[in-house]
């Protein structure tokens, strides 16, 4: 993982390289390759194949607890103000113990009746561009839209919220950076003990509260559990969707035609979601995985503690898999991609994020009919690589008043 992804002038000016290309020669020449981690100890390998990425998810021996690492632990339980593990850093039957806490609340049905919320919020984000002839749509939709919602699910009013910018940060400087800044975990951290403490003294029909009390009744074993599954559900609520948002109007705008097509409802909406999310997975990787003894991957000898890295984005555009991988097209219909993931780590907010990429891009889309970006599409900077995928800026020109 890049320690940052602003670091070189270079990059600075042209975002991360489109990485399509190289994944497509690793998968045919070395679907099980060796990776340089600069901040890591050990072997780390990389996965590109389909049936391998998702043989991986579900391996047993694959374990995403970092104490299974051959080098040094991670920052999670190492010091006072540190959480405990979350869901995405530990296995059953712990793993399994937390995610059923929250699980209920992200249910198909329970993500369904959140519908009117999406939809007030993803209106509340459009309203601000009245008047304005051009506008970044990263800042003023994809990153907003997300962070909102999220935060409702939390039971966070507005004004207890951090900025969506600057929660977008704290998350990737604590996430998604090796090694991580600490000082902006601790930054984090603080801020998830203010949501506790509000949601204690302003209980309601939310998350926030469901949270709260599994301390009380002992399903959480204490404020450090508390703290790790607030950042869990805060984090994976916005992170991934502000680059998914991104990354579908750009490619909905790319390929106007098919745009035209969902609009006149010949492709459904659903149909749209399920093939962008295969095609530009949010999600480039997963989070390292700790092998729990020696084993053979694909004829490669893994060692014991080393770490793995599956791409998702790879698996997704495996043409063994998926014929045609690298066309969009959003009619493709069927499942099968691993855009959320595969087995027990499977997307938590997989029901939500589909959801709130259907409405959020249809309302987009009605009310800014005619939108057009305004660089060339080469153009347009990508970011937060290599785990994450997302344009850095969308600057659009808006319609005009009257054709809104």
């Amino acid at each position: 993982m890049a320690s940052d992804p602003y670091v070189s002038g270079s990059l600075k000016e042209t975002g991360d390289p489109d990485p399509y290309a190289n994944y497509a020669w690793l998968r045919e020449h070395a679907p099980v390759s060796e990776v340089y981690t600069p901040h890591r100890e050990g072997t780390t390998w990389l996965v590109t194949t389909y049936d391998l990425a998702r043989a991986c998810l579900t391996d047993p021996r694959l374990s995403n607890d970092d104490r299974n690492s051959a080098g040094a632990q991670g920052a999670f339980g190492s010091g006072e103000w540190d959480p405990a593990r979350g869901l995405l850093d530990l296995d059953r039957p712990e793993h399994a113990r937390l995610r059923r806490l929250v699980a209920g609340a992200f249910s198909a049905g329970a993500v369904e009746r959140m519908r009117d919320m999406m939809v007030r919020i993803t209106d509340e984000a459009l309203d601000t561009l009245a008047g304005l002839e051009s506008c970044d749509l990263v800042e003023h939709f994809s990153l907003p839209v997300p962070v909102a919602i999220i935060h409702e699910v939390l039971g966070i009013p507005p004004e207890q919220r951090e900025s969506p910018a600057h929660c977008l940060d704290l998350f990737y400087h604590t996430g998604l950076t090796d090694p991580l800044d600490v000082d902006k975990l601790g930054e984090l951290l603080e801020y998830t003990a203010k949501l506790a403490a509000y949601k204690r003294t302003h209980p309601g029909p939310d998350v926030g509260t469901h949270l709260v009390r599994g301390l009380e009744t002992g399903e959480l074993r204490d404020d450090n559990e508390l703290a790790a599954m607030i950042l869990s559900v805060l984090g994976a609520g916005h992170v991934t969707t502000v680059q998914f948002l991104g990354t579908a109007v750009y490619r909905l705008l790319q390929h106007p035609d098919q745009l035209a097509a969902i609009r006149e409802g010949s492709i459904t909406w659903q149909s749209a979601v399920n093939e962008l999310l295969r095609y530009d997975a949010p999600v480039q990787s997963t989070v390292y995985r700790y092998a729990k003894e020696d084993l053979d991957l694909g004829g490669v000898r893994i060692g014991k503690g080393d770490a793995l890295l599956v791409s998702l984005a790879a698996a997704n555009r495996d043409p063994a898999r998926f014929p045609d991988p690298d066309t969009f097209r959003a009619d493709r219909g069927g499942s099968g991609h691993l855009g959320f993931g595969h087995g027990a780590h499977l997307c938590l907010g997989a029901h939500l994020a589909r959801l709130e990429g259907e409405i959020a891009l249809d309302i987009l889309f009605r009310r800014l009919d005619g939108i057009e970006l305004a660089v060339p599409f080469d153009e347009v900077v990508w970011t937060y690589g290599p785990m994450l995928r997302g344009p850095r800026a969308l600057p659009v020109l808006l319609p005009t008043p009257a054709a809104r």
